[in-house]
């Protein structure tokens, strides 16, 4: 009898931590969030919104519009039995079919996005190319962003690599390997809130990041908590090339290296949100931002990543 109560007790957890992407993906029509990202080209913000649904393949699929600087693109999502695709159209004759989520997980737990062997021959050489992405279930975590503090975000890591190799009568001409990847974090409800991704080619690395500023999805209890307006909030955070800076309004901002070296000073403004652009010369690192509105001082730190 005690044997079997520890099952049961062992079945009861398990079923409470499962989760499922039906919670972290909210889709209704009409949903949209919109995000500022951070790269080595500067601050954009891109809109994403479910604008309907369409049959496809057999399965239900919704149809997601991403709108920014570098266009417009169309994502399609399908919730099957084995968890959530997202299908990515790389020509006119071949889908990838993306494994985002399977349909119950754990933190913990890993899953194949998308694997693909390729082989060809082109000038005579054979080419053979391996395309592989893995998705991990790491922690839950607090997320502090422009659009609120989310609690219990699921961090996710998503991992991939492209390696290509190249012969000729069987001695090896090249060999080459990429990898890149992103932390992403998602609020229950609500959908991603901030990622982290990088690229590393050869020696090079190049970092992005993506925060939400604003969301609007139906069908959900909000609780949320927005930022204190009398503390510094800085996005994206790390960044690479500009950052946003939100301070009580009327607040002069100092920016400081780790020796206490004054950096730069944004004067005293009404301005709530305002941007800061280190100049070439200014080295990656962790800088504080100091905020002072007449006798009171509050700071915030914040990473530069070259």
């Amino acid at each position: 009898m005690r044997h079997y109560w520890a099952l049961v007790l062992i079945l009861i957890a398990t079923c409470v931590l499962a989760l499922s992407p039906e919670d972290y993906y909210p889709m209704s029509i009409g949903n949209s969030w919109t995000m500022e990202d951070s790269s080595e080209s500067g601050i954009s913000t891109m809109t994403t919104t479910v604008i309907g649904t369409e049959m496809f393949m057999g399965y239900e699929t919704w149809l997601i519009s991403s709108s920014g600087a570098s266009g417009v693109d169309t994502m399609y999502y399908q919730f099957r039995p084995d968890g959530l695709y997202g299908l990515n159209f790389a020509d006119t004759s071949y889908i990838m079919e993306l494994l985002f989520m399977p349909s119950s997980f754990d933190i913990g737990d890993s899953w194949i996005v998308f694997s693909q062997d390729s082989s060809w021959i082109e000038g005579g050489m054979d080419y053979e190319q391996n395309l592989t992405y893995t998705n991990t279930a790491l922690v839950m975590e607090d997320v502090t962003v422009p659009a609120g503090i989310f609690t219990d975000c699921l961090k996710m890591s998503m991992e991939g690599s492209i390696t290509t190799l190249v012969t000729l009568a069987g001695d090896t001409m090249y060999y080459g390997r990429s990898s890149f990847g992103n932390h992403s974090w998602m609020a229950e409800d609500i959908g991603t809130v901030k990622s982290l991704g990088w690229n590393f080619n050869g020696t090079d690395t190049s970092w992005s990041s993506s925060e939400l500023i604003d969301y609007s999805v139906s069908n959900i209890s909000e609780d949320i908590r927005k930022p204190n307006n009398a503390a510094i909030h800085t996005w994206p955070n790390p960044f690479n090339s500009a950052c946003r800076i939100a301070t009580p309004a009327g607040a002069e901002v100092e920016i400081f290296d780790v020796t206490g070296r004054l950096v730069e000073t944004l004067q005293a403004s009404e301005e709530i949100v305002r941007s800061w652009t280190p100049s070439a010369d200014v080295p990656g690192g962790v800088y504080l931002v100091r905020a002072t509105v007449g006798e009171k001082k509050i700071t915030s730190k914040v990473l530069l990543v070259k």
